[in-house]
């Protein structure tokens, strides 16, 4: 981004992608109280007994802990995720090869009615916008496309670890984990629409578990819950992880102040930590839906503004071929058109929330040349203000001395 606009340029996108970032993992906490309180405590849910200042106090507190595991280092987060992964992926297996035999194909195309839209506990629906109803197929657009990008964005903020892990290891590691996320998102779909008679309209959050338990018992179902719960948990390691290593590098790079930079004793950005947390937790009272589209609309900005400078490096001012230059125009046009999308079937309060981020990307921005021109502006003043005073006394001086001329002639 600096390379194609400029230094300004490549801190407001870096802003914006981390915004993005402590966005997205709010809704980590939020998504794993929701699946423990409708595994456990359905009572709760149903009857809206859950105080909002409990629920934020124990959101808070589950952050909290999750912040403190990642200051005690990367090695360490490292560990916990990959066993993190191992609990959590071990019954999806298991589901899968248990309901292979149970699937019926046909199930997979069936949509909803068309006239039929289920609000779900996806509150999404009932914020207004340009598009806030749209249908396909019976599909609600909005949600759809809100949770479909929330589950395969921020793939790019691998590179923020590029200071901290060999080059190999790092394209190892992207390699693997875009055939891991798809696999895993892909195939429980495939067996739980197919192999279970749940209808499109039960579908909730927890509502992979019933299938599970429909599939394989209750045992299965209920781990299921609990290995859904600790995935989210192992999403939010990776998701701070790189969002504290980004305002560490803005840093280091003296684009703001510098001590974002300081280390802990485990090598960790203590205070870029901090500074994620807080706003992690102002997020925490704000519904599921709507934090998941605030990041996708924080993530969207960020991303296509990414586009474009590859556009004008590798397109436009590039010295590649003319079929080199059309296949670059082809890869990024369908991102581009569906961030567009993303961000046309956003809320009205999702725009102001847009409006209040970027107008704060400005002022961060722009406040090394801001408080410049206040200091010049605010030493012109004191300035000017020492010169009328000067003006002032020589004026009473001249004023003075004619008067005690006038006193001289008279007498």
């Amino acid at each position: 981004m600096e390379e194609a606009f400029g230094t300004r340029s490549g801190m407001m996108v870096g802003y914006l992608g981390w915004i993005g970032g402590v966005t997205n993992n709010a809704t980590y906490p939020v998504l794993f109280l929701n699946y423990i309180l409708h595994q456990f405590y359905p009572d709760l849910v149903a009857e809206d007994q859950l105080n909002n200042l409990v629920r934020w106090g124990i959101l808070s507190t589950m952050t909290f802990l999750l912040c403190y595991v990642n200051y005690r280092g990367l090695e360490f987060v490292g560990k916990t995720t990959t066993l993190i992964y191992i609990i959590a992926i071990a019954p999806v297996l298991l589901m899968v090869f248990i309901g292979i035999p149970q699937v019926e194909p046909e199930r997979w195309l069936q949509t909803p009615p068309v006239n039929n839209i289920e609000f779900f506990d996806d509150d999404s629906l009932n914020d207004k916008g340009w598009f806030p109803v749209s249908t396909l197929g019976g599909i609600a657009v909005s949600p759809f496309v809100n949770n479909l990008y929330w589950n395969f964005n921020n793939f790019d903020q691998a590179s923020h670890y590029s200071t901290s892990v060999p080059k190999k290891t790092l394209a190892r590691g992207m390699l693997i984990s875009v055939a891991l996320v798809s696999t895993a998102y892909l195939l429980p779909i495939l067996i739980a629409t197919g192999g279970t008679d749940i209808s499109q309209d039960d579908w909730r959050a927890g509502s992979l578990a019933i299938a599970a338990t429909k599939i394989a018992g209750r045992w299965l179902g209920n781990w299921i819950v609990l290995s859904s719960g600790i995935s989210l948990l192992g999403s939010f390691f990776a998701e701070i992880s790189a969002d504290t290593m980004q305002v560490m590098g803005m840093a280091d790079r003296a684009q703001i102040p510098s001590i974002f930079s300081h280390r802990s004793p485990h090598e960790t950005p203590t205070y870029a930590i901090l500074l994620s947390m807080v706003v992690i937790m102002c997020l925490l009272p704000l519904d599921f839906g709507l934090i998941v589209e605030l990041a996708n609309f924080s993530y969207c900005l960020s991303i296509t503004f990414e586009f474009v400078a590859f556009a004008k490096i590798r397109i436009f001012n590039g010295d590649n071929s003319l079929i080199r230059k059309a296949f670059y125009f082809v890869i990024i046009t369908f991102p581009m058109l569906f961030n567009v999308l993303v961000i046309a079937l956003a809320s009205y309060a999702t725009y102001i929330y847009g409006a209040v981020m970027v107008v704060f990307g400005f002022l961060f921005v722009n406040a090394h040349s801001i408080g410049t021109n206040c200091r010049r502006l605010a030493r012109r003043s004191k300035n000017r203000k020492s010169e009328v005073i000067e003006e002032t006394k020589d004026f009473a001086n001249e004023s003075h001395v004619d008067s005690s001329e006038n006193r001289e002639f008279i007498l």
